[in-house]
């Protein structure tokens, strides 16, 4: 049986008898997607109005798995900043260059919250809706 992934943090999670010789590679990624779940920082730059956080099955370099993320970069349309459409909790700090644009923070294909101008904002998804509490 072949490993699977979590759906919360895309955790990997090895089948009985799998990995021989690289288990600890491999707990040790899902250590380390943990400690940012709980811990973790990233400042992602908005490219595009319709934008997305990285989100990856075992990766430690994903944007999504981080607790506080700061959002930065000028806005130049009404934009929406997605992740994937999962139950989880952001910290976003809103560093944007908004000017009269609206930015939007939400689970795919579900409702966004939207986001103040240099503001710090608690977010809870419930997988289809995001909001700001």
């Amino acid at each position: 049986m072949a490993s699977t992934y979590s759906s919360s943090l895309n955790l990997e999670l090895q089948a009985t008898g799998e990995n021989s010789g690289t288990w600890g590679t491999i707990t040790n990624n899902n250590l380390q997607k943990l400690e940012s779940a709980i811990k973790g920082y990233v400042s992602v730059a908005i490219a595009s109005t319709s934008d997305s956080l990285t989100a990856s099955d075992g990766s430690t370099t994903d944007e999504q798995s981080n607790a506080i993320i700061k959002l930065t970069g000028s806005l130049t349309g009404n934009t929406t900043m997605q992740c994937e459409a999962v139950e989880s909790w952001y910290i976003v700090d809103n560093a944007t260059s908004m000017g009269t644009y609206t930015l939007g923070f939400k689970p795919a294909g579900g409702t966004a919250a939207s986001l103040v101008s240099s503001s710090k904002h608690l977010l809870y998804s419930d997988g289809s809706t995001m909001f700001d509490v």
